[in-house]
């Protein structure tokens, strides 16, 4: 893969939407420090020092605003913001409804900030009010990303082969999504309850985690990492990790349903249980088609091998989270229950930290002009890198480590090690927006790139 090292105003004038990208990348920076890596450091020291703005009931609806944030809007808008920008690169296509994209940034900010304010709120009128508009703003991005994924991939000319999948797949588990934070908030509505009923929000984080985010993530790196590694791009077996993925968020999701609104019986969980197993399968597969793996093979230019080893440690937790989901799904089977608080816990925070920040991090640090113009003008970052790999996989260790604990460990000293992953975590992402910004501002001058423009 050739990265194009052009400055940025002509690539502007080039494409007028491929700036675009710039929009979602900032926003969904913003969102990250100033909302959902905030709480997430924030919540736990509530624990630790008993902060009374965070006690009891009012925690549980901090934690699920935090995931929204997490999910929809730094990883969300990320994620639409460079898919908008790789979809006509590998279609052939032109991006459809490109006029309207950026109307994804006030909607999906707006929602998730209603949330995040509303929801801690004591229940009464207001507070239902905003948390309402807040699900239909969502389910209004969700629909206008739907179809202009949908545009631009379902279409004869489109050659986005085994990727289009993965990207009509993942729109789609997000349209879903935001059908299931209705169906998760109306009895917050109805009840004047604080938190999601249990089962309805896992049916949602299922939904949001493995059918949009992850569906995603695999479509680019089985892409654009077996390039790097020079292995042929896996079409047929990444169309069958694709549909096993859906199928399985699909059983999932399905059986959270029919539990909460029917009754628990074995068969019920077992197929829950089952779900999780063929996502963790497509997981694996995943992960070994990508080639990320295979440390011997790489095509990757030498300015950028250690941006790659973000890649790389993303891949290696994609493939020790799906043996971590495999044990937890077959023990359920075997025991006709179903993955406990701690275990859901672990899972979607080793996603979380370990795969999809780490990912985002790296593929950008890879393929986002900024950063891929960055290794001209600042060549001797290698120390800096490295510092962002080891603090995302210590970050990643420290967040799931704790509920890996269980039961076994539920003294407020859990907290520490999670505090203290949400510090690395922070400063990962400071690092890295200010890298973006820094990155920005240089490239807009004049002759950029020439060498003697060049700093250490």
């Amino acid at each position: 893969m050739t990265i194009p090292l052009t400055p940025v105003q002509q690539a502007h004038h080039a494409q007028p939407e491929d700036a675009q990208y710039r929009w979602f990348l900032a926003s969904s920076l913003t969102l990250a420090l100033g909302g959902g890596f905030a709480v997430a450091l924030l919540l736990p020291l509530a624990r630790l020092y008993d902060w009374g703005w965070a006690a009891g009931v009012r925690w549980d609806a901090l934690a699920q605003a935090h995931g929204q944030l997490q999910l929809i809007g730094f990883t969300g808008l990320f994620i639409t913001g460079m898919a908008f920008r790789l979809m006509p690169r590998f279609s052939g296509r032109p991006l459809a409804f490109a006029g309207a994209a950026l109307w994804l940034i006030p909607l999906v900010a707006a929602s998730l900030l209603l949330r995040m304010f509303a929801q801690p709120w004591s229940p009464g009128a207001g507070r239902d009010a905003a948390l309402v508009l807040s699900a239909v703003l969502y389910l209004a991005a969700a629909a206008l990303f739907a179809a202009i994924i949908a545009r631009t991939l379902v279409h004869p000319d489109s050659r986005a082969e085994a990727t289009g999948i993965f990207f009509v797949l993942g729109a789609a588990g997000n349209a879903g999504a935001a059908v299931l934070n209705l169906i998760a908030l109306e009895p917050v509505v109805r009840d004047d309850l604080w938190a999601a009923p249990a089962l309805r929000q896992n049916a949602l984080v299922a939904a949001q985690l493995f059918g949009f985010i992850m569906m995603f993530i695999g479509g680019v790196g089985l892409r654009a990492v077996p390039t790097l590694t020079g292995r042929p791009r896996p079409d047929a077996g990444a169309r069958i990790a694709a549909a096993a993925m859906a199928v399985g968020v699909v059983m999932y999701t399905g059986a959270m349903l029919s539990v909460e609104y029917d009754a628990a019986t074995e068969l019920r969980w077992r197929w829950s249980d089952a779900g999780m197993f063929v996502v963790a399968g497509a997981f694996a597969a995943i992960a070994v088609m990508s080639g990320a793996l295979h440390v011997g093979r790489s095509r990757v230019a030498a300015a950028s091998q250690t941006q790659f080893w973000l890649v790389r440690s993303a891949f290696a937790w994609l493939a020790l989270t799906a043996v971590v989901m495999a044990w937890y799904a077959g023990r359920a089977i075997y025991h006709g229950d179903t993955f406990d608080i701690w275990e859901l816990d672990t899972v979607r925070h080793m996603l979380a930290l370990g795969v999809i920040t780490t990912m985002i991090v790296g593929i950008a640090m890879l393929v986002v002009p900024e950063y891929a113009g960055r290794r001209l003008q600042h060549p001797n970052e290698g120390p800096i890198v490295w510092a962002l790999v080891l603090a995302l996989n210590a970050a990643a260790v420290l967040r799931t480590w704790p509920p890996s604990e269980a039961a076994e460990w539920l003294e407020d000293s859990r907290y520490w090690p999670i505090a203290i992953g949400g510090v690395l975590a922070i400063a990962v992402v400071l690092v890295f927006a200010a890298m973006f910004v820094q990155s920005y501002a240089e490239q807009r001058q004049p002759g950029w790139a020439l060498p003697g423009r060049r700093r250490s």
